[in-house]
C-alpha cells in the first residue's frame, strides 16, 4: 500500500528509472533471493516500504510472526544495501512504533515515549513478552 503510493507519486514526479518487486515476485524474507535482486539490478537508492502488514486481529494473534519476518525483511535489505553499495537508503517506519495517544503530526522524537496500541505493543521490549525470554 505505501510502496505502491510512493511509486505513483514518483512516477507523477517524472521519475522513469523506478525498479521494484511485488512480494509474489521477490522473498523479501530469503537473503539470498534478495542478495540476487541487488546483483542484478544494482540500485543507487533504496526506498524500504516493505513489511508484513495484516490489522488489528492478525498483530493480535500472530505476534511473533510478524516481528520475526519485517526483521528479517528490515536486516536483509539493510545488510545487502551495504554490501552492493547502494548510495542511499531510506526506511519508512510504521507509525505501529509510535505511542497510541502521540501529538499529531508524528514526530521522530516522540518514538516508544509512551505506551503503544495493545496490538503492537510487541514492537517495544519494556511491554513484550521478548522481555522475558
Amino acid at each position: 500500500m505505501v510502496g505502491s503510493a510512493v511509486w505513483r507519486a514518483l512516477e507523477a514526479k517524472g521519475y522513469t528509472n523506478i525498479i521494484g518487486r511485488s512480494s509474489a515476485e521477490l522473498d523479501l524474507r530469503n537473503q539470498s533471493a534478495v542478495y540476487g535482486f541487488f546483483a542484478k539490478e544494482k540500485p543507487d537508492l533504496l526506498i524500504d516500504t516493505a513489511a508484513r502488514v495484516g490489522g488489528i486481529l492478525a498483530n493480535n494473534d500472530f505476534p511473533y510472526q510478524f516481528l520475526m519476518e519485517n526483521m528479517q525483511i528490515q536486516n536483509n535489505l539493510i545488510d545487502a544495501s551495504h554490501r552492493y553499495e547502494v548510495e542511499k537508503f531510506i526506511f519508512l517506519g510504521s507509525s505501529c512504533i509510535y505511542p497510541k495517544m502521540a501529538p499529531q503530526p508524528l514526530k521522530e522524537e516522540y518514538l516508544l515515549t509512551g505506551p503503544l496500541e495493545p496490538t503492537n505493543e510487541w514492537y517495544h521490549c519494556e511491554n513484550s513478552w521478548i522481555k522475558s525470554l
